[in-house]
């Protein structure tokens, strides 16, 4: 991972206003995943964004990937990146560490984002991306996908094994932040970090077997090759509903919309709206909140802040 947030420390904030879809009225959180994906909203915007919080615990001292719980209220995951083992921990809006999972049949070569999806059986799952490759050196890189584990009293326990899903680019080695899951069907897609060229976007094709390596297929879209900040990508996320997808990169975060009646690989034909959020230093981690109101992104480094940013 390359670390150049002590270089991009130009502005207090970054982005202008936006226009976004309007999130659920009722909160999706504990709905089947059959019933969040796919819904249409209409638009809105963004008009706070404030600190809640900050992780200050010395074993979330990398983190590279948020994603919001579906089955445990105001809870998100996050994980370290390559320094640490296979495991992932659950944090509050305030960053309080909740609890910490180590994941068998799964090892932490350069863990890069964590996605929140369906899994084979529907219920909530985690997908890990073990995709970081700043050498362009792995042939091989690796999504793990374990069910979304229940939080208890105990401050660490171990998931159900994970599922592994090996992949290789049809172009050759990339190096990679990014992952998101489209709600509706577990496709899982990448977006490449760069910093010469324009980053690309590419999916792991259905069905999903674990076990057997594939090659990731090329997306299309044009739009999100027009931002030259966008190279630098380091994180993704999707909301709920599958309608929106806000991306990070280390000089602000962006979002791109659906169009109605579209499938999901089309939202990267749309214009990006840019964020108006605070700079932060090695920024990597962005995700939505579990009902599709909010954006939470936080950083590497400690102490490490939560910002959230809420729609009107």
């Amino acid at each position: 991972m390359w670390k150049l947030a002590c270089i991009i420390c130009l502005t207090t904030f970054l982005g202008t206003g936006c226009s976004l879809s309007q999130a659920q009225k009722k909160d999706s959180r504990f709905k089947p995943w059959s019933e969040v994906a796919g819904t249409e909203s209409s638009a809105a915007t963004y008009d706070t964004i404030e600190q809640v919080g900050k992780i200050t615990d010395k074993s979330l001292g990398e983190i590279s990937g948020i994603t919001a719980s579906r089955i445990s209220p105001d809870v998100f995951w996050v994980h370290n990146d390559s320094g640490d083992k296979a495991r992932i921990y659950a944090i509050d809006l305030k960053g309080k560490l909740l609890a910490k999972f180590d994941v068998p049949n799964a090892e932490n070569k350069d863990w890069e984002d964590i996605a929140t999806g369906p899994g084979p059986d529907g219920k909530p799952a985690l997908y890990i991306a073990d995709i970081g490759d700043n050498d362009r050196m792995h042939e091989t890189s690796t999504i793990y996908r374990v069910r979304e584990p229940q939080i208890s009293g105990d401050k660490k326990s171990v998931t159900d094994p994970a599922e592994a899903f090996p992949f290789s680019y049809p172009d050759g080695k990339h190096d990679c932040e990014a992952i998101f899951v489209d709600p509706s069907n577990e496709q899982i897609y990448l977006i490449t970090k760069t910093l010469r060229e324009d980053c690309a976007v590419y999916r792991y094709p259905l069905p999903l077997r674990a076990n057997q390596k594939v090659v990731v297929e090329k997306v299309g879209g044009q739009k999100i090759k027009s931002i030259t900040q966008l190279r630098m990508v380091t994180g993704a996320g999707i909301s709920p509903d599958g309608s929106r997808l806000v991306i990070r990169t280390y000089f602000g975060a962006f979002e791109l919309q659906r169009s109605k009646g579209k499938v999901l690989a089309t939202i990267f034909d749309n214009e990006p709206t840019a964020l108006k959020i605070p700079l932060m230093g090695q920024a990597e981690a962005i995700a939505y909140a579990a009902d599709g109101k909010s954006i939470v992104m936080t950083s590497e480094k400690l102490p490490a802040p939560i910002y959230q940013l809420t729609r009107k």
